[in-house]
C-alpha cells in the first residue's frame, strides 16, 4: 500500500492539489489507519491557521439573515396548496362515481370458483393470475370509458 507523507496531507487540506489526486487520497483513507492518523494530525495543526468564528458570529448571521429575508417562497411551493389540490381531486372523484365504478367492474374478480379436483382437464389447465385477471378488468373498464 503506497503511503503519503505529512507534507502530502496538509496541501490535501489546503485543497492545493488536482481533483484527481484528492479522490485518490480520499480512497487511501478509508484503507489506512496510519495515513488516517497522520491526516487528523495536519487538520489539528491547521486549525490555528482557520478564522474563529466567534468573533464574526453575529457578522455571519446578520449575511444570512440579510440573504434569506429578501426571498420569497413561490405560491406553488406551499404544502397547503399540494394539500387541497390531493383533497379536491379525490372529492371530484368521489363525486362522479369514479371509486364505485372501479369497485363494480371489478368486484368479480373476487368471486373465484374453486378448482374441481374431480374434473382433472380442468386441473391440468393453470389458473390466470389474479394480477392478470385484474388488468384485464381494469382494460375492459377503460376501453368502455374511451367509446362513451
Amino acid at each position: 500500500m503506497n503511503h503519503y507523507n505529512e507534507q502530502a496531507w496538509k496541501l490535501y487540506v489546503e485543497e492545493r492539489l488536482s481533483p484527481d489526486k484528492i479522490s485518490e487520497m480520499e480512497l487511501h483513507l478509508y484503507q489506512c489507519d496510519e495515513c488516517l492518523t497522520i491526516y487528523m494530525t495536519c487538520l489539528e495543526q491547521m486549525e490555528t491557521n482557520l478564522p474563529i468564528l466567534e468573533k464574526d458570529t453575529q457578522e455571519y448571521v446578520d449575511a444570512i439573515i440579510a440573504r434569506t429575508t429578501g426571498t420569497k417562497r413561490f405560491w406553488y411551493h406551499s404544502t397547503m396548496l399540494h394539500y387541497g389540490i390531493a383533497a379536491a381531486a379525490t372529492l371530484i372523484l368521489v363525486a362522479t362515481g369514479f371509486f364505485h365504478g372501479i369497485s363494480q367492474e371489478l368486484g368479480a374478480v373476487g368471486s373465484f370458483k374453486p378448482a374441481n379436483s374431480i374434473n382433472t382437464s380442468s386441473s391440468l389447465q393453470p389458473d390466470k393470475p389474479i394480477s392478470d385477471q385484474l388488468l384485464n378488468k381494469t382494460l375492459t373498464w377503460l376501453d368502455t370509458l374511451q367509446n362513451k
